[in-house]
């Protein structure tokens, strides 16, 4: 099955997330990799975090119109529905970022700042998995579908690191972005609609 490898590899990294925690403060992983920064991290991460947001979704859904349009349109409800998930709990919920807890401990990237509220779930993550997800299904080769889930986990890993989000937060996002992917997954096979798109 196509995408499979980027399914359970993102499983994988929900469940490591969570075993992880039972054992540790959920700020730790959050102080720890916004400790880790040098001005080459900074400029990489800024840029991973910022791709993980709006350019890879629009990108996606952009190419799938162009490719196919009943995909694309299939695509872009799907992401509709990872939003409406994201920011309804965002909104509901308006859990407090590690920086209420941390504080001055916590770097603050150049071009970055820290949020204050609206932690639960990480969007960027949300966001980074279903965009990547998305090519993994309609991907042929395995080396570059490992590329797809090795850049979502770099996208949800600057989360940590700029010190916007705890690993709860991170790993909330890759089940959303799961379960999107299965609903995509429902409606390309139930509709038949990659039958004609190589990729």
């Amino acid at each position: 099955m196509q995408g499979n490898y980027f399914f359970k590899t993102s499983v994988a990294l929900v469940i490591l997330s969570f075993l992880w925690l039972l054992f540790i403060p959920s700020f730790a992983p959050t102080l720890w990799a916004n400790q880790l920064h040098t001005p080459l991290l900074d400029f990489m991460f800024n840029w991973c975090s910022f791709l993980g947001e709006w350019p890879l979704i629009s990108f996606s859904i952009a190419f799938a119109i162009i490719r196919q349009p009943k995909l694309g349109i299939w695509f872009g409800i799907c992401f509709l529905l990872e939003l409406f998930i994201v920011q309804g709990l965002k909104f509901g919920l308006n859990e407090p970022r590690p920086i209420q807890e941390l504080g001055n401990a916590l770097f603050e990237v150049p071009g970055n700042p820290i949020a204050a509220w609206k932690s639960f779930p990480s969007g960027h993550t949300a966001g980074a998995f279903t965009a990547l997800g998305f090519f993994a299904v309609i991907c042929r080769n395995r080396s570059v579908e490992i590329l797809y889930v090795t850049l979502a986990a770099l996208v949800a890993f600057s989360r940590l690191y700029l010190g916007q989000h705890y690993l709860h937060d991170v790993a909330a996002g890759i089940c959303i972005a799961m379960l999107v992917w299965l609903v995509f997954r429902f409606g390309h096979t139930r509709f038949s609609l990659l039958n004609n798109l190589s990729w």
